[in-house]
């Protein structure tokens, strides 16, 4: 083959991820819509049937917070994916196991993951600052990707079934979809995928960081270990942390989330710092192609999918 056939050729593989990507978009932004839509007729019409002002009483936070249509966007893209790949697709490749995860690992990774939430919130508050220098915030919309978990709904969605569904979509689809050009490229591509399908000025730097701690663990463990690590980010440090702390003065929260987060990031510099050597050695073992590189950027799936998901970062801009 030339190198223009060749070009061609990968392109067309890296095209395929972009468009599962902005199809799964459209489906989980329809079926959201049409869930919010019927809490919306359904509150709609209890009010009216007590005789009450449903324009000025409908409860837009429990709208907001039904989760059902990203649950039901699961659902369907996994019966689709399983369709195509097969039924062994996910034992097969998805789930196979590498090497053996050890205690010592584990820990490290768990501190890098709450170390990571530390770094987000310096993210977060320097964006908010920058913001702030232009009377505007950035907290409303903090709150609106937050997502309230006081409802069931949500509380399964972003607590359990997101981080399983996401990590076989970007850890498991689409990271085995880039292994074969390399180990380092896969865990790059997919964590700069899953940073930026977040589609926000908040999150996707995060994500992307998470993907990248997600990636590696995937590649060099199991698709099940990042499974158990983003369900202990979504589940403990996001929502049960919450809840704990919920009803407690706010200077007690934030210095509980000081010692927690910081020790976090404490320990994660103090690893990093024991482990240096082997961090280097792991970084520089493989060098990502530039062609490859070049063809996945350029692809028409993946640049369309850019020019969405920019732009809805854009759009939710204040």
């Amino acid at each position: 083959m030339t190198d223009k056939q060749i070009n061609k050729w990968l392109r067309s593989r890296f095209s395929v991820i972009g468009w599962v990507l902005i199809g799964y978009y459209l489906l989980v932004n329809g079926l959201t819509m049409i869930s919010m839509l019927w809490e919306a007729l359904r509150q709609m019409q209890g009010l009216i049937g007590q005789g009450r002002n449903w324009w000025m009483e409908m409860d837009m936070n429990a709208i907001a917070a039904n989760a059902w249509g990203y649950i039901v966007a699961i659902a369907v893209l996994f019966c689709i994916l399983h369709a195509w790949k097969g039924p062994g697709y996910w034992r097969r490749e998805v789930l196979v196991k590498e090497k053996p995860m050890n205690p010592g690992v584990f820990f490290s990774l768990l501190c890098l993951c709450v170390g990571s939430q530390m770094v987000n919130s310096f993210w977060l508050s320097g964006l908010e600052f920058l913001f702030n220098r232009f009377d505007k915030s950035l907290m409303p919309l903090l709150e609106s990707v937050s997502g309230d978990s006081d409802t069931f709904s949500m509380f399964l969605y972003a607590s359990i079934l997101a981080p399983i569904a996401e990590e076989l979509l970007f850890r498991g689809y689409i990271l085995r979809s880039l292994r074969p050009y390399g180990k380092k490229f896969a865990i790059f591509g997919s964590a700069f995928l899953f940073g930026l399908f977040h589609g926000n000025l908040l999150q996707t730097p995060y994500a992307f960081l998470m993907g990248l701690v997600l990636g590696y663990v995937a590649v060099e463990y199991s698709a099940f270990w990042a499974i158990v690590l983003h369900m202990f980010n979504n589940l403990v440090l996001a929502d049960l942390l919450t809840r704990l702390t919920e009803n407690l003065p706010l200077e007690i929260v934030g210095l509980i989330n000081v010692v927690l987060l910081g020790g976090g990031l404490a320990a994660s510099g103090v690893i990093l710092l024991v482990k240096r050597r082997e961090v280097v050695a792991y970084l520089g073992c493989e060098w990502m192609d530039r062609r490859v590189l070049k063809c996945f950027f350029t692809s028409g799936g993946m640049l369309l999918l850019m020019v969405l998901m920019f732009g809805n970062i854009l759009l939710f801009l204040p």
